[in-house]
């Protein structure tokens, strides 16, 4: 992803070639490596079926299997009609025997775990070995993230709303992400703005439905705040070039800041972050350099930019 844009809105989904046609394929992602990730899917004919009680079941489906597969959930977006996640998906690695049990049982019915338990203590050092490594299979998996988190929650949708048939409009888009900070921090906050894009919101602090909403709802005390401070272990403590400059501007006048940028709390993480955010939320309305597209969102005012600034500095 070049870092340049400051958004994506197109995030296409990679096709293979059979006999010179397009055809729908395996996707094209790293191989024996780790990587960042950005997915999308919407609802069928983008129809606004996910109300608050859908979106806190997608919350604890996603986080649910997110720990059985090993997937990191840096930060995500859930809108009436579609999802945004940005995920680290480590390398693949074997997975024990205790922690699978832990992984099953975060995601299975008890009485299946009893199952597969029984089935794994009377069979052969073989057959315990197929049904660890089928499981396992399972795990540091992005398509199997992505189909058992969509199957599950359309299920559960489906029962809940006693309907049948498809719920999702096709299968999920998705980007690998550049291992850089601007790049991961363009995505994340992309994802954490479509509420202020979409007019849900002003703030994205309001947002209870999106990794940085559900942060600061949280007070810094809950899973959210956990995902983005992972973020800012991959992508450090740098602060968005207007507010460096705003910061020298200070110290030439005379107010020094001598506290060094720590990361050991949500406070200090939103310190940082929260500039990002509004940064690359900012309106730009009047600016002729961008296109007529990006100038029709909806954004933050200039003077509240800079009230940001001043609050985190």
């Amino acid at each position: 992803m070049s870092t340049s844009q400051p958004h994506c809105p197109h995030i296409p989904t990679i096709w293979s070639k059979q006999n010179g046609n397009p055809k729908r394929g395996l996707r094209i992602l790293p191989q024996n490596r780790g990587y960042f990730v950005h997915v999308t899917s919407r609802a069928v004919h983008q129809q606004f079926l996910f109300k608050d009680a859908e979106k806190a079941e997608f919350t604890k489906l996603m986080e649910a299997w997110a720990d059985f597969s090993g997937l990191t959930v840096l930060t995500h977006c859930l809108l009436d009609n579609h999802f945004h996640l940005l995920l680290w998906v480590p390398p693949p690695q074997q997975v024990r025997f205790e922690e699978i049990l832990r992984r099953i049982r975060r995601v299975w019915p008890e009485k299946k775990v009893e199952r597969w338990l029984t089935v794994h203590a009377g069979g052969t050092t073989a057959d315990k070995q197929a049904m660890e490594w089928e499981l396992n299979e399972r795990m540091y998996n992005l398509p199997a993230y992505m189909r058992v988190l969509k199957q599950t929650y359309s299920t559960w949708f489906n029962l809940s709303q006693d309907l049948h048939g498809t719920l999702w409009e096709g299968r999920y888009r998705s980007m690998i992400v550049k291992d850089a900070p601007e790049a991961l921090l363009n995505v994340a906050t992309y994802i954490d703005l479509n509420p202020v894009r979409a007019g849900v919101c002003s703030d994205p602090r309001n947002y209870r439905w999106s990794g940085y909403g559900q942060a600061t709802n949280s007070s810094g005390a809950g899973v959210g705040s956990r995902r983005l401070r992972e973020l800012f272990r991959f992508v450090g403590t740098s602060l968005p070039a207007d507010m460096k400059r705003l910061q020298k501007k200070k110290q030439r006048n005379g107010r020094k800041n001598n506290k060094e940028t720590k990361l050991e709390s949500w406070e200090d993480v939103e310190k940082l972050y929260r500039p990002w955010l509004y940064t690359k939320g900012k309106c730009v309305a009047n600016d002729p350099s961008v296109s007529p597209e990006r100038r029709k969102r909806r954004g933050f005012k200039s003077f509240e930019v800079l009230k940001v600034y001043e609050d985190s500095l």
